[in-house]
């Protein structure tokens, strides 16, 4: 973590750092269908909600001390979370695995009501302690429902503000095990630094967990020991919640090309995104390349491009060239992998 990105919103940077099918097809054209209504909607969202930024230098704290092989070994952590368990017994999971090389999982679980996926571990080469939240996985229903349940429900730390409900239910069952571990971690390894790290529904738990951390634990108010890495996250609460992140952690925030998944929920349900996008602006000619965004909901950003141009084949990536569907042991199919190759100007027939 030596060589440093630093920017200025709008430049472009190109220096080289560092599962089974669904049972029923009716269920994949209704999840299709519910997908593709709700990104009708947010096309006339997208150029007519005026676009918010934060009230205080919020860009000036984050994006400054993370390098692009830092942020291509974070993605080689979010996208292990994807892999079958087995893997987190001796980290072999082919390529991702062998990008961390020297990792040890000290934790992993599954939640019972929501099915939540978390593994903690520690990796000693870069004096690390890395939490990865797994994301959604259509074959199981009830990480379907978390996503689902995306009207707004109060967030109890921030008075007025809210949250998604399937967000916040699902991170409220793994919040102990996952907070617990990186305090006894952290007790053990005192000069780690810690990593908080997921994708797709696995970014808005990374989100929730890592706000957990700062508000709970007096190791890390200041947070300079932390780092939070997202790729293509959700959108998680309202503006209120998105300026408490703000004001708490420093956060990037990787969105790839036109994944349609950032602009979910819509801001109609009043959802707003935090600070700290990355928008790798061109990923057919580059999965490096990308745009350092300004405040929140930076129309010059993702916001910029037409519902037209929206598709799901960017949301597994390549992120800093790493695939989201990566992992050679997985059987799985995750949400992206699900909807990849579906254009949203058309409907593609299922068989």
């Amino acid at each position: 973590m030596k060589q440093i990105i630093s920017s200025s919103c709008g430049a472009i940077h190109t220096t080289k750092h560092f599962h089974k099918s669904l049972s029923h097809s009716s269920f994949k054209f209704s999840f299709k269908l519910t997908f593709i209504i709700s990104l009708i909607l947010l096309s006339t969202l997208i150029e007519a909600v005026p676009t918010p930024t934060s009230s205080y230098s919020a860009l000036d704290k984050r994006n400054d001390n993370i390098s692009k092989d830092d942020l291509s070994k974070f993605a080689n952590f979010a996208a292990a979370a994807y892999c079958d368990t087995s893997v987190f017994k001796d980290w072999n999971c082919g390529p991702l695995c062998d990008a961390t090389n020297g990792t040890v999982v000290n934790k992993f679980f599954t939640t019972k009501n929501t099915a939540t996926r978390a593994y903690i571990a520690t990796y000693e080469e870069e004096e690390l302690i890395v939490v990865s939240f797994r994301g959604t996985v259509p074959d199981n229903i009830k990480t379907v429902l978390t996503d689902a349940k995306l009207l707004l429900r109060d967030y109890p730390p921030v008075k007025g503000a809210k949250v998604h409900t399937g967000f916040y239910e699902a991170f409220l069952e793994a919040q102990s095990e996952v907070f617990d571990e990186v305090q006894k971690l952290h007790k053990e390894h005192p000069n780690f630094k810690v990593l908080y790290t997921g994708h797709s529904l696995g970014a808005a738990l990374t989100l929730l967990a890592a706000l957990d951390l700062v508000q709970n634990s007096t190791d890390f108010k200041a947070n300079e020991n932390l780092f939070v890495a997202t790729y293509g996250e959700p959108r998680v609460g309202d503006l209120k919640f998105s300026k408490f992140v703000d004001s708490k952690l420093k956060v990037t925030r990787v969105v790839n090309g036109g994944d349609p998944v950032p602009h979910l929920p819509p801001k109609f349900l009043s959802y707003e995104h935090p600070s700290g996008e990355l928008w790798i602006s061109d990923p057919k000619k580059s999965s490096s390349e990308f745009i350092t965004c300004k405040g929140q909901e930076d129309p010059k950003c993702s916001n910029s491009l037409p519902i037209i141009q929206l598709n799901a084949i960017f949301h597994m990536g390549p992120y800093f060239g790493v695939s989201m569907r990566g992992c050679k042991s997985n059987n799985d199919k995750s949400l992206g992998q699900l909807l990849s190759g579906l254009k949203f100007n058309k409907l593609e027939k299922d068989n």
